[in-house]
Order: structure tokens, then sequence, then C-alpha cells
């Protein structure tokens, strides 16, 4: 169940700390942060940013009932001004009072945050106004909002979620951008060199660039296939992933950077797209995923005959095989295999 945490950014210090933690990274790695973390934190920092840098953010001890629920993949919005200004993802979570006052406090401050959290990602330049929040979530979340609040609704978060429109950037970024925590270690790998890194698209009236996740996904999947050569489909219509071919046929195979519908939709219009336009007979197709998508977003590639593989841990990966008998029966469309 995913959790939404309604964090409020409205007094001096807050706004303050929302400079220092929230829009800027934290070089955890650094000792004055690593000397206050227990082994545990530790271990789960490194684990989620192993690059030694992290945003975080934090509440006061009246939410450590709340914040221990509180777990990795959680969505938090961020609100300031009458409106929603950034929405991330957790990360780490933890109660530790000496690093949040490392993190936060300064001379003056009576308190500080005491339960702190990473962020796995965050887009924090957004302006939704909190009447949208309130018609979302059908009147149940209303501003201004004073204090922090843990929402344990799943139906309501959910709602709240789709209802903004921001899934996309909410969720399947941040997994995303959790799968490049994991997977950027400077690996170099012949596929990596004909693939764009960046790519800059419009959102919330503003440009952003973000890393794409399809291309270190890739350079995995390949590290961990060192035995295969895999090569690319050019055409007309474009370049696809990635192919190989066995002594059975080949195998096409499209990498996606998330696991929401869109994306496995993406991958099923792709793949058979490119299937007929591949130089050798295609005998499988296989759709690529940092993630298991959900068993709708499975059963759509089954449907057609697709494959599902999706990334276990670093290294390791699931295949969930569609029926053989489905796959027979869709090869001549793979194929074009039909009279003119």
């Amino acid at each position: 169940m995913t959790r939404l945490l309604i964090q409020p950014v409205r007094n001096r210090e807050a706004k303050r700390n929302r400079v220092k933690t929230l829009h800027n990274d934290v070089v955890f790695s650094e000792p004055r942060f690593r000397s206050k973390l227990l082994d545990a934190e530790r271990t789960a920092l490194d684990r989620l940013h192993p690059d030694g840098r992290a945003r975080f953010w934090g509440t006061r001890p009246y939410h450590d009932e709340a914040m221990k629920q509180v777990r990795q993949g959680d969505v938090a919005l961020f609100v300031w001004d009458n409106n929603i200004g950034a929405i991330g993802e957790v990360g780490a979570s933890f109660r530790n009072e000496a690093f949040a006052v490392e993190l936060w406090k300064e001379p003056g401050d009576k308190d500080t945050f005491v339960n702190v959290y990473s962020l796995i990602s965050l887009d924090d330049g957004l302006r939704i106004p909190y009447r949208e929040l309130e018609e979302v979530s059908d009147g149940r979340l209303v501003g201004p909002f004073r204090q922090g609040r843990v929402v344990n609704d799943d139906v309501l978060v959910r709602r709240v979620l789709e209802g903004l429109g921001r899934r996309a950037a909410a969720v399947e970024e941040a997994a995303q951008q959790y799968v490049e925590s994991q997977l950027e270690r400077g690996m170099v790998v012949a596929l990596e060199a004909h693939l764009t890194s960046e790519v800059t698209y419009g959102r919330t009236a503003r440009d952003i660039t973000v890393r794409r996740t399809e291309s270190l996904l890739m350079s995995e999947y390949v590290e961990a296939h060192s035995d295969v050569e895999f090569k690319r489909i050019r055409s007309d219509s474009g370049i696809s992933d990635m192919y190989t071919v066995r002594p059975e046929g080949a195998e096409v195979i499209e990498a996606k950077g998330g696991i929401a519908r869109e994306r496995v939709r993406q991958a099923v219009a792709q793949l058979l797209h490119y299937a007929p336009r591949c130089p050798d007979r295609v005998v499988r197709l296989t759709a690529l995923f940092p993630a298991r998508p959900d068993d709708g977003g499975v059963e759509l590639l089954h449907s057609v005959g697709i494959d599902c593989v999706y990334r276990q841990e670093p290294g390791r990966f699931e295949r969930l095989p569609a029926p053989a008998a489905r796959r027979i029966h869709m090869e001549p469309v793979w194929n074009d295999d039909f009279p003119e």
C-alpha cells in the first residue's frame, strides 16, 4: 500500500530547510553526517543513493507514530503558499535526532525534526492549487495544511495521485530515478554508445531534464548476458532497443524506464511495429522493465504473445514468458506472413 504524506513548508525555519535539503542535495557521505547514522541507516541510504548524496525532509516528534508506518515508495506532497510545490517518493525513513540536528538545526532554533526520510526522486517545480487537491480527494484533503499528515487510505491515495495527473511524475519517474541510483556505477558497454543519456521534455509550464533509465537498464541487461550478441533494428520508423538471433530465430527486446500502464502499452506498440522490420525471423518479443508491472500490464503483454522481463536486483532479471500457444499464434503477425 502506498501512503501519502502531506508536508507543510510554512514557517521561516521550514522555508530555510527547504532550500538546504529539499532543493539541494546533501552529501551524507561526509563524516559529519555519516558519523551520526546507525549501521542500518547507513546501509539503507547507501543502497538507495550509492553516490552518497540525496534530498531529505523530516517531521517533528509529534508525528512519531505516523512516521513508523512510512516506507520506501510512499509519496510526499510538499505544500506552501496555497499550492502543492513539490512531489517526491520516499526512500529511506528512520528516526534519528542527531542526524536531523546535523541536517537542519541552527543557533536560535527551539527544536528540530527527529524523523528523517530521503527522497528517491523529487519534482520541485510544481504549482498545483489546494483546490485541485480538495477536488480530487472529494473534499477529504482541504488546505491550509498547518501540520503534516500521513494518509493511509489506499483508495484515497490512488484517487489523489491519479486525479492530480501526477502519477507519471510522482510514481513512475520516481521509480526511474530509483533504478538509476542502483544502476549507474560507471558501467560501460558497447550498446551505451548508441543511446542518448538525457532527454528534455516539457511539463508544468517548464522544461526539465531527466536521465533516461532505459539506457542504464539495457546496459545492465547486456552485462548480465555477456555471452549474447545484441544488435539493433534500424528502419524508417525508428530504432529498436535491441535484438538477438538464436538458432530458432530472433528475439526483439524493448526496454522501458517505468512500469505504469502507459509504458506497457508503449512497449506493445513498439514491439509490434519493429518485429516485421527485423532482418531475421522473429520468434520471441520481450518487454524489459525496471520492476514488475502490475498484473494487468503483464496480462496485456501476454495477450499478444510478448514476454515480460523485469529487474529483480542488480544483475538479476526475471522472465514471465507468454503462453507458448499465444506466441505461436502471433508469429505470423510479427513476421508479416500474410499473402498480398
